[in-house]
């Protein structure tokens, strides 16, 4: 049995449910569908999630939302009336304008996926099942048990339902995932029914090594593994969300990411191990710009636990959260998104300054950080100085490099101005056109 998840340009119009109708018809073992909210196309401009955020705003400012309303109720009855879908949406849209004084924003938001997935059930002809009746929070985080009680008595063996993505419910309340939560409500159903295949359907025929838009022509990832898909998207690729790797990879279900618009162009696989080509140095190469290093230096600092701690203090005081590099005996360097520190560098550094007992304390800023990943990296270690090579040949300044102690990732650091050259370096030398 398969778990399907369609992401939001999937379902965006009457043409991409036909798509998905299609490919649902292609594979009988394609049973458990879970579906984003309608997302944007080439005749729709703005998602219906984004919509229903403005939505959400206007009425909760007392301005006049009708517009905004009007434009979400013709998209939901362009895709019934194009197919002819025998399904009476006006009646849960009524239901939702009823509420609309007194709902909270997380119900409103996630009424995109819920009516797109009543609209795709009657389509298919599958059984609608609402997530708020299975998929449990307790305390902000998913409860798998009581999810998965709750999901076997609605649910029967070999049946064929669809699932609105991206939202659950805690204590009867509905309660939203982060954007892109419709990966991570497919990855749950999946673990949950131990599926023997989760296929994500996207935009895209599978992950790129690299960004396309830095690197022309970029090859595709045919396979990698979850810890390396992991990896990725925590450090920028966007075709997964990363919380949804841990669901399927602790069952070590494979997961396949492919393409609706071309279902049979390939994918990308995600397994638990691989066998890689040897001449092969890098899976992928991902990476953020904007970030902020704030390096603190004091003799043998090494020895003293307590400064550290009392640097710390600071950072949590402004609720800052940090990666720390050590990088020597008597120095620290610390990490931090940019944008976090607008407004507050100033007296952060002061602080430092004043009450630390440092010798010196200083900031580096627009740095980049690029991540090079592969399995590989733990069993041939010389990678990460064969890349530093490249790197220096071509007079890139580095900045910062870190080797996560996985050997799954190895980060760079370097100025914003040189981040597309550094993409573009790695991946013309690790990887090859």
């Amino acid at each position: 049995m398969k778990v399907v998840k369609f992401g939001g340009s999937s379902v965006a119009d009457a043409e991409q449910f036909a798509k998905v109708k299609a490919i649902i018809d292609d594979d009988n073992e394609r049973k458990v569908v879970v579906v984003s909210a309608a997302g944007k196309s080439a005749a729709e401009k703005i998602k219906i999630t984004d919509l229903l955020i403005n939505l959400d705003k206007l009425r909760l400012n007392d301005s006049d939302y009708s517009e905004v309303l009007d434009k979400i109720v013709e998209r939901f009855l362009k895709i019934k009336n194009n197919l002819k879908i025998d399904f009476d949406i006006e009646n849960e849209i009524k239901i939702i304008e009823n509420n609309l004084k007194s709902c909270s924003s997380d119900y409103l938001i996630s009424r995109g996926e819920f009516l797109t997935a009543h609209l795709m059930a009657a389509y298919l002809g599958f059984k609608f099942i609402d997530a708020a009746d299975f998929m449990t929070f307790s305390n902000g985080e998913i409860d798998m048990s009581a999810t998965a009680d709750k999901l076997a008595n609605l649910y029967s063996e070999n049946e064929k339902i669809v699932v609105p993505g991206f939202y659950g419910s805690q204590n009867n309340n509905i309660q939203l995932m982060q954007r892109g939560g419709s990966d991570i409500s497919g990855a749950i159903l999946a673990n949950i029914l131990n599926a023997d295949l989760y296929e994500n359907w996207t935009d895209v025929s599978g992950i790129l090594m690299a960004d396309p838009r830095i690197v022309s022509k970029c090859k595709r990832i045919d396979s990698l593994t979850y810890g390396e898909l992991q990896e990725l998207s925590y450090m920028g690729f966007n075709v997964f969300q990363e919380e949804a790797v841990q669901p399927v990879r602790v069952k070590n279900i494979p997961t396949k990411i492919l393409n609706t618009n071309h279902p049979h162009s390939g994918g990308t696989l995600v397994v638990d191990r691989i066998k890689r080509n040897s001449k092969q140095l890098i899976t992928g190469i991902a990476g953020k710009k904007n970030y902020t290093i704030i390096t603190v230096k004091k003799y043998q600092l090494n020895k003293h636990l307590e400064i550290l701690q009392s640097v710390l203090s600071i950072f949590q005081k402004h609720n800052l959260v940090v990666d720390s590099v050590p990088s020597g005996t008597d120095s620290f360097r610390f990490l931090l998104p940019q944008h976090e520190l607008k407004g507050i560098l100033n007296v952060v550094m002061s602080e430092l300054k004043s009450k630390c007992n440092l010798d010196e304390v200083y900031v580096n800023d627009n740095i980049a950080l690029i991540a090079a990943v592969s399995t590989e990296l733990s069993s041939r270690p010389a990678i990460a100085g064969r890349i530093m090579q490249y790197l220096d040949k071509s007079l890139i300044n580095i900045r910062l490099v870190i080797q996560e102690g996985s050997d799954m990732k190895i980060v760079f650091g370097v100025s914003n101005a040189d981040y597309e050259k550094t993409i573009s370096n790695i991946y013309k030398n690790a990887v090859g056109q």
